[in-house]
C-alpha cells in the first residue's frame, strides 16, 4: 500500500485502487471543499449524510473516502494542483491522463481550480491536430467541453464534430418507440472495416447535433439551390408583375389581381417601400433571377417575413356604389393592424367583419378570401408566397454565401 502525504494538516483520506495497487493520498478536506461543490457537501462535518468511515494511517485517525476510474499518476498530479504544490507536476501528459482528470474534475466541478494546467497539456496535446481526428479520440469532445475556457478548445470540437459526421455510421434501434442508444460505427483505415465507436463521454449536447446530422445529412449543393430557387422565384415573379408591366415572364394568375385602381397603386407603392427598406433589391428585383449570395436561410426568412404590403379595405362587390367604398388601410403580413373609418361611412363600416380591422391581420387574409368585404387578392396572393418561402427555406441547411462559390 502506497501512502501519499499532500499537506502537513490533512485530516482525509483518499482511497484508490490502480488495478492491483492500493494506494492513500493525505489530502486536506478543507481545500477539497473549498474547490468543489461536491465535495463541500460531502466532506461536511455537519452533513446529515452517514458519517465517512474512519482509518488509521502511521497511527493518526483519519476520515477515508474513496475515488476510482483513475489512476494514481493522474491523481496525483490533481491533487498536487489543489494543494499548491505544483512545481513536480509536468506541462505534459498522456491522452487517457488528461482525460481521466477531466472527468474527474467534470464529477467534482473543481475544473476552474487547475488552471492554468489544463490549457499546459491541451496545447501540447493539440500540436498533433491529425490524431484528434482518428478513432479512439472522441473523448476530445469532453475534455474540450470540461476545459471550454482554452483558446483552442473550440477548435477541437469544431474539428472532431466535423470529422464524426462524415465517418460516423449510425444503426438505429429496431423499435422507435423504445429508448434504445443508437449503435456508433467509424470506418478504420488500419482494419478496413467499420469499428463500434464508444461515444459515451461525448457531451450529450454535442452527440445529438452529430447523430442528427449523420441520420439527417444536409442537401448537397444542387438540392440547396433547387430548394432556394423554389422558395424565391415566386417571390420575385411577383415582385416583377408589379414593377414591371413589360416582364415577358410568367403573369400572375387573374385570381391574384387587384382591380380596383386605388387599392393596386397603394399596394405597389407601399411594396417598393418595404423591399427597398428591407434592401431586398438584389433579390427581387434584378433583371434575372439568381440565387442571392451572403445569406444565410435564417437571414432570408426573416428577411422574407417582413416584407410588407399596405392596401385598401373596401367593398369588393361592384353591385354596390363606387361611393360606398371605405378608406381604411392595414398591413398585409403577420402583425396586428387597426384601421381607421371615416366617420362619412358609420353604416358601412358597422357591416365589416370587427375580425377585419382587430387582432392578427394574416388571419384576416385566410379567413376573408371572399365575399362583400373580401381582402384583397394581391395581398393574400403575397401572404400566401411568403408563408410557402419561409417553409422551403426552412430545409435549406448549410447554405451560405459559399454557396455559389
Amino acid at each position: 500500500m502506497a501512502v501519499h502525504s499532500f499537506s502537513s494538516l490533512a485530516d482525509l483520506v483518499v482511497e484508490l485502487t490502480d488495478g492491483s495497487d492500493e494506494h492513500l493520498f493525505l489530502v486536506s478536506s478543507e481545500i477539497l471543499r473549498v474547490v468543489s461543490p461536491v465535495w463541500r457537501k460531502a466532506l461536511d462535518p455537519e452533513s446529515k449524510f452517514a458519517p465517512l468511515e474512519k482509518i488509521t494511517v502511521d497511527g493518526t485517525e483519519y476520515r477515508k473516502t474513496t475515488l476510482d476510474e483513475i489512476d494514481s499518476t493522474s491523481l496525483t498530479h490533481v491533487f498536487n494542483i489543489l494543494h499548491h504544490r505544483a512545481g513536480p507536476t509536468p506541462r505534459s501528459i498522456t491522452f487517457k491522463s488528461l482525460r481521466d482528470i477531466a472527468v474527474l474534475a467534470d464529477q467534482y466541478d473543481f475544473a476552474d481550480a487547475l488552471a492554468p494546467w489544463p490549457q499546459f497539456w491541451i496545447e501540447d496535446l493539440a500540436k498533433d491536430s491529425a490524431k484528434q481526428l482518428e478513432p479512439g479520440y472522441e473523448d476530445w469532445l469532453l475534455i474540450a467541453t470540461i476545459f471550454a475556457t482554452v483558446p483552442v478548445c473550440e477548435t477541437i470540437i469544431l474539428n472532431i464534430s466535423k470529422q464524426l459526421i462524415c465517418d460516423l455510421v449510425i444503426s438505429p434501434p429496431g423499435n422507435l418507440d423504445e429508448k434504445v442508444n443508437l449503435k456508433h460505427e467509424r470506418w478504420s483505415m488500419a482494419k478496413q472495416a467499420g469499428v463500434e465507436t464508444n461515444l459515451q463521454l461525448v457531451p450529450e449536447k454535442i452527440l445529438g447535433k452529430v447523430d442528427l446530422e449523420v441520420m439527417f445529412p444536409k442537401p448537397t449543393k444542387e438540392e440547396q439551390e433547387k430548394l432556394l430557387t423554389t422558395a424565391l422565384l415566386p417571390l420575385w415573379i411577383f415582385a416583377k408583375n408589379m414593377t414591371d408591366f413589360s416582364f415577358p415572364g410568367p403573369k400572375l394568375d387573374e385570381s391574384a389581381r387587384c382591380r380596383n385602381p386605388e387599392c393596386s397603386s397603394l399596394a405597389l407603392g407601399s411594396l417598393l417601400k418595404s423591399i427597398n427598406s428591407l434592401k431586398l433589391q438584389n433579390i427581387l428585383m434584378t433583371e434575372e433571377f439568381k440565387i442571392p449570395e451572403g445569406y444565410s436561410p435564417e437571414s432570408l426568412i426573416r428577411e422574407i417575413e417582413s416584407i410588407r404590403m399596405t392596401t385598401l379595405t373596401l367593398e369588393r362587390d361592384f353591385t354596390y356604389r363606387e361611393s360606398q367604398y371605405t378608406l381604411s388601410v392595414f398591413c398585409v403580413t403577420h402583425n396586428a393592424s387597426f384601421a381607421s373609418i371615416s366617420s362619412r361611412f358609420p353604416t358601412l363600416a358597422q357591416k365589416i367583419p370587427e375580425d377585419f380591422f382587430l387582432g392578427n391581420q394574416y388571419d384576416s387574409v385566410t379567413k376573408h378570401t371572399s365575399g362583400r368585404f373580401a381582402t384583397c387578392p394581391v395581398a393574400r396572393h403575397l401572404a400566401s408566397q411568403q408563408t410557402n418561402a419561409v417553409a422551403l427555406l426552412q430545409r435549406v441547411k448549410g447554405y451560405s454565401a459559399a454557396i455559389s462559390s
